[in-house]
C-alpha cells in the first residue's frame, strides 16, 4: 500500500515538475527547460504553422481563419472578427478540430505541451481524440451560421 502511495505521488511530483518548467522557443524549435521536443514552422505566417517532430516528420498543421460574425460585436472588438485554428492532426484517422487563436507561436507550443499532444516525438493518439472531442469544430459551424443581420432604426 505504502508503496503504491510513494509510486503515484512520484508520478505525480515529477509531471507537475515537467510541466513546471519554462517553455522556450527559439526559431522554430520549442524545448521544455534545456530539452528540444518539437518544431513550430511558420508555414505562412501568420495563417499557418506547422508542427512537426524532430526528425522532422509532420505532426499537425494549423491553419489560421479569420471571419467576422455581427454576434461577435462589442465594444472591444467593433468589427465582431473572430479568428481561430482549424487544425488537422496527420494521425491514422486524420483527426480534425479548432481552437481559438491563443496568442503568440510560444502560447501554442504551451498548449501542445500542456495537453499532451507530443510524446515522444509522436502525437498521443488518445490526447487527440480528447482535445478533438472537447474542442470540436465550433468555429466553423459558428461562420456557417453567422449571417448579416440588418437593424432597421426608425
Amino acid at each position: 500500500m505504502k508503496k503504491g502511495l510513494f509510486t503515484f505521488l512520484l508520478l505525480v511530483c515529477s509531471s507537475q515538475l515537467f510541466f513546471a518548467q519554462k517553455v522556450t522557443v527559439k526559431k522554430d524549435l520549442v524545448s521544455v527547460g534545456e530539452t528540444p521536443v518539437f518544431t513550430l514552422v511558420s508555414t505562412s505566417y501568420p495563417d499557418a504553422l506547422t508542427l512537426y517532430n524532430l526528425k522532422n516528420e509532420k505532426l499537425a498543421y494549423f491553419f489560421a481563419q479569420f471571419y467576422s460574425d455581427p454576434r461577435q460585436i462589442n465594444n472591444a472588438n467593433p468589427q465582431g472578427k473572430v479568428s481561430y485554428f482549424d487544425i488537422t492532426f496527420f494521425n491514422e484517422a486524420m483527426d480534425k478540430c479548432e481552437i481559438r487563436i491563443v496568442g503568440f507561436k510560444k502560447h501554442l507550443a504551451e498548449l501542445i505541451i500542456s495537453e499532451g499532444l507530443v510524446k515522444e516525438g509522436k502525437l498521443d493518439e488518445a490526447a487527440v481524440k480528447q482535445f478533438c472531442r472537447i474542442n470540436g469544430t465550433k468555429f466553423s459551424e459558428d461562420r456557417k451560421n453567422a449571417g448579416t443581420t440588418v437593424i432597421i432604426k426608425n
